[in-house]
């Protein structure tokens, strides 16, 4: 996955505590500010959640046919996306009339079933909506069949056998189709570059702005895509504030402290409480 430019790592560290009243103080600045920029980490991502799930683990278990898993993966993501979809449709009408843009590295998609703008939002890890070569031979995308989709609720409902699911492949060389994410072997960065474009130029309109930043769950699994810029674009632009929360890892760089805010939250927990109270 291609990478923004990162800033050199910040040594002084200071920890500042979620205060009673920081989520009014959120919705305010976010309310007065030009441009609203989000950020969603891995403590956020369903497919993180599906991993550890009971009903999930039982039902690839006896799977031997291996592409099949990610299929039973998606489908247990929507499932588990509803509850988590209904909070950021709440998020959405807080921002329904603001100028923000989203940045999310999760892989499950919930936050385009929400009613977001989606040209207002980037996913660079890929997710579970699209197929690719898995040997990239090209960088065209495909969709999931429904068909397939189906047939794979009908294996797990005991409806047919591992022998009747047929393995989708490329139509140009005949290799597998996977999904489009961060997992590939060989991942079709195509999936999120004009996004990604689309992004940096919003960027651009940032210089100067009344921005507020709101950063939720990013640790450090990939601090080049959302942590690292984000504190670069709150260091360089004095009219910026910058949210941090996370459950550990909510520290901020001394460089920013004066206008930089860590909560030490769990990050669903404080997405319901931020959405309540529209």
């Amino acid at each position: 996955m291609q990478e923004p430019e990162g800033i050199p790592a910040l040594i002084t560290i200071c920890f500042n505590q979620g205060e009673l009243g920081m989520t009014e103080r959120i919705r305010k600045r976010m309310d007065e500010a030009d441009l609203v920029l989000l950020g969603l980490g891995e403590e956020l991502d369903i497919t993180k959640l599906v991993q550890e799930d009971p009903w999930y683990q039982a039902k690839i278990e006896n799977i031997k046919n291996s592409w099949i898993i990610p299929y039973v993966k998606k489908l247990r993501i929507g499932q588990i996306a509803k509850d988590r979809c209904s909070v950021y449709m709440q998020l959405c009408s807080m921002l329904e009339h603001k100028n923000y843009f989203i940045v999310s590295i999760c892989q499950d998609g919930a936050i385009k079933d929400a009613g977001f703008d989606e040209s207002r939002i980037v996913e660079p890890c890929g997710g579970y909506e699209k197929l690719q070569c898995s040997e990239k031979c090209s960088g065209k995308l495909h969709e999931v069949s429904s068909k397939l989709q189906n047939q794979i609720k009908d294996f797990l409902d005991g409806k047919l056998t591992e022998a009747d699911l047929e393995e989708p492949c490329c139509p140009d060389c005949g290799k597998p189709l996977v999904f489009n994410n961060i997992n590939a072997a060989h991942y079709a960065e195509e999936g999120y570059l004009n996004q990604w474009m689309r992004y940096k130029k919003w960027l651009q309109g940032t210089v100067n702005k009344n921005v507020c930043l709101l950063e939720i769950g990013v640790g450090m699994k990939y601090p080049t895509v959302i942590r690292w810029p984000f504190e670069k674009i709150t260091f360089y632009n004095q009219k910026a504030e910058l949210f941090r929360v996370h459950s550990k890892l909510y520290q901020m760089a001394g460089e920013i402290k004066e206008r930089g805010f860590g909560i030490c939250r769990e990050p669903e927990e404080f997405l319901k409480e931020l959405s309540n109270g529209i």
